[in-house]
């Protein structure tokens, strides 16, 4: 087998072109950066070419017609036929093209796209039908060079790119627009250090968020707003460069709600001086913060919410939630003790607790951790129990359910 292999390999080697370079991207962007014309045209081709697209149908059997313009005003046709498309990690395509009145380039192109955490590693295969045809566009179309130009003016444009998130969420548009709006829902899912907002255009507020032994003083303006559909606001930092907008649009989808979040201008915050507001760091935020509006407007119906704010550093609260020694010492309503609780803090870790009420009766409860992300959310299920922590009905306590 190996022997096969081998050899399969030295027969190839001849006739491909073969160039690799890691991107400090997500694979997500990259995907969608390649994918979309309207990108595609900002990046593609050696330095000093530009691009005009006439059909780009990315998926298998799909067309895509372009043609290349050098700098010296020379037109490239291109003609491609989509083989195989598999998001966000392979591409592959027939590729035909060249020169205009000149010999043309037939190969298959694979492009693949490796996660690397933050980062993306791209590789680009090119095979030929012969050795000789290899030959020819490296030395015509210097196709080398202009693949690893290209490559250079992928990233150059990957780092202006704006940061672009969607979810579908199952609950009205009516619901997602008050999490996005209402302070007293924001402060719930998105910036617990908000301290004011109104969704009118010209509102502006600022509250800090202390992040890896630093100050990151926030500075909001609203600049645009049609209620129900679409909000926006610049976004910058005090005593740092740079300013950003950020948009949320909605887009009813029968009883769903589609979001799209937008995040531009992220290059302005000049990352390569101040890596803590590099593109990378706001993508993983944006990311956690979309799955945490998923669950609070998901969670609204048919939920009780209570907001109440504590003159307390957040770290000092998440610890008096979760450690059993402080836990003992504040559970329960007025009138009660809690005279045993055992934390076990890990995804699928127990929550087990005992309340004494007034007249001496026991209740016990269990809960089961489903999300910890200290010290900003804590998810867990909680019923009533027994002693031994299995789940009890209400009526185990002579309760109604209702």
């Amino acid at each position: 087998m190996d022997a096969k292999r081998n050899s399969s390999i030295e027969e190839t080697a001849d006739r491909e072109i073969v160039i690799t370079r890691t991107f400090d991207a997500p694979r997500e962007l990259m995907w969608q950066a390649w994918t979309d014309p309207r990108h595609v045209v900002n990046w593609w081709g050696p330095k000093g070419f530009t691009t005009t697209i006439e059909k780009m149908d990315v998926r298998p059997g799909g067309v895509w017609k372009h043609v290349m313009h050098g700098p010296d005003g020379t037109d490239y046709p291109n003609s491609s036929v989509f083989k195989e498309v598999v998001k966000p990690e392979r591409i592959v395509y027939s590729h035909g093209g060249g020169k205009q009145g000149g010999r043309g380039a037939h190969f298959t192109a694979t492009w693949t796209f490796e996660s690397l955490g933050d980062k993306t590693r791209v590789t680009i295969h090119m095979l030929f039908p012969s050795a000789a045809d290899r030959d020819h566009v490296v030395k015509e179309y210097n196709a080398i060079e202009g693949g690893k130009q290209t490559l250079g003016r992928f990233a150059e444009y990957l780092a202006q790119m704006p940061f672009v998130i969607e979810r579908t969420f199952d609950t009205p548009v009516q619901v997602v627009w008050k999490a996005i709006t209402e302070l007293d829902q924001m402060k719930q899912w998105y910036m617990g250090q908000l301290k004011s907002f109104v969704p009118e255009v010209g509102f502006q507020t600022e509250f800090n968020v202390h992040h890896n032994g630093k100050d990151f003083p926030h500075i909001w303006k609203v600049t645009e707003v049609v209620s129900g559909k679409k909000i926006a606001y610049s976004w910058k930092y005090g005593g740092f460069p740079g300013e950003s907008l950020v948009t949320f649009e909605l887009f009813a989808e029968g009883k769903k709600t589609r979001l799209k979040l937008t995040h531009a201008g992220l290059e302005t915050f000049q990352p390569e001086k101040y890596p803590d507001l590099a593109r990378r760091n706001f993508a993983a935020g944006w990311t956690s913060l979309a799955s945490q509006l998923q669950q609070f407007v998901e969670s609204l119906d048919g939920s009780l919410v209570i907001v109440r704010i504590i003159d307390a550093p957040r770290e000092l609260v998440f610890k008096a939630w979760t450690n059993p020694g402080h836990l003992m010492r504040w559970w329960a309503p007025k009138g009660c003790t809690t005279p045993s609780c055992k934390v076990d803090l890990r995804l699928g870790g127990k929550f087990h607790y005992c309340m004494r009420m007034p007249e001496g009766r026991e209740i016990w409860g269990i809960g089961i951790y489903r999300e910890i992300v200290a010290p900003s959310r804590l998810v867990y299920t909680d019923s009533f129990a027994d002693v031994q922590g299995n789940p009890v009905p209400p009526a185990y306590y002579g309760m109604s359910a209702s």
